[in-house]
């Protein structure tokens, strides 16, 4: 159940506030405050969910506690009401634009109090589902559910902003483009179901190889993509050397409990002044992934600018 806090210098007022909430029933916990100073100490270490607020307050009025009234929200405002026996419009209307929830008359009667408390404790239970489902939609729409990576898109947009960072301040960003290898094979012969597993399997592998600043995706189908910043060729060759040992050397036990071995073909490339463009870096990881395939599969190659363009003047 939730928690209010009540902020008021008289304890008669209090005492009236507590009585009220405490026969509702709708509170785990009632905190009091005599003071402003008090109220902000409790507002900024308490788990607070609707705040209760004499306008005038010894120390620390109503309204210079409004401006804080979000400290302990994790990301959903708490609802702050104002409870006062001033009749200034003006003065009430310039409280709701500035955030407050609502104004209530001294002297109040209970069951109106009791009803206004419940709605903005309603309002701020929407607000905090609609947070989480809107994480939860963040959450699906950047991650691939089967291997539980970054989707392509999400791994194109963070690509974009470490390749102009590379080229801004000269600084290293490599890109992995793999495949594991005769992955039709798989699904063929096992079925979709231990496609996936593998799949997921070979992503756990990968992400164990991986810097919490690496982001790494399912590029689609059985291609993989991996951004690694501030990593030079050397870095990203031995980075993706580890990953197709553990990948290669270790058999993957699909749901009929039946183990099978799947290997994995890597292309490396990092950024240099001949590349224009993510897309482009992109290209030259997948060009050296197609001469991995080429030359075997289950390995790891770089891309090589003068040999690609020998390749292209050929």
């Amino acid at each position: 159940m939730p928690t209010i806090l009540v902020i008021d210098d008289s304890d008669a007022h209090r005492h009236e506030i507590r009585a009220a909430l405490e026969e509702a029933g709708d509170f785990d916990a009632i905190c009091e405050a005599a003071d402003g100073i008090q109220g902000l100490k409790l507002l900024l270490h308490e788990s607070v969910d609707l705040v209760l607020c004499d306008l005038e307050l010894p120390g620390l009025d109503g309204e210079k506690l409004l401006r804080v009234k979000d400290a302990n929200a994790g990301g959903v405002p708490v609802p702050f009401l104002f409870i006062t026996g001033s009749k200034d419009r003006a003065r009430r209307s310039r409280l709701i634009e500035d955030g407050a929830s609502d104004v209530v008359q001294k002297p109040f009667f209970a069951p109106d109090l009791v009803a206004r408390l419940r709605l903005h404790l309603k309002i701020r239970q929407l607000q905090q589902e609609l947070m989480v489902k809107n994480r939860r939609l963040e959450y699906l729409s950047t991650t691939d559910e089967v291997t539980g990576l970054r989707t392509r898109r999400y791994v194109n947009e963070v690509l974009k902003v470490e390749f102009q960072r590379a080229r801004r301040y000269g600084q290293s960003l490599s890109v992995w483009m793999a495949d594991l290898d005769h992955f039709k094979r798989v699904n063929d012969a096992y079925g979709h179901p231990a496609g996936d597993a593998v799949l997921r399997a070979a992503a756990e592998r990968l992400q164990d190889q991986l810097r919490t600043t690496d982001v790494a995706g399912r590029y689609g189908g059985e291609e993989f993509v991996v951004v690694l910043p501030h990593v030079d060729v050397e870095g990203a060759a031995v980075a993706a050397e580890r990953w197709c040992a553990t990948v290669g050397t270790k058999p993957f036990r699909i749901p009929d409990g039946r183990e099978i071995e799947v290997t994995v073909s890597i292309g490396v490339a990092t950024y240099d002044r001949s590349l224009s463009s993510p897309d482009q870096l992109i290209s030259a990881a997948d060009t050296a992934l197609y001469t991995a395939k080429e030359n075997g599969r289950n390995r790891v190659e770089l891309f090589e600018p003068d040999e690609h363009a020998k390749r292209k003047t050929s």
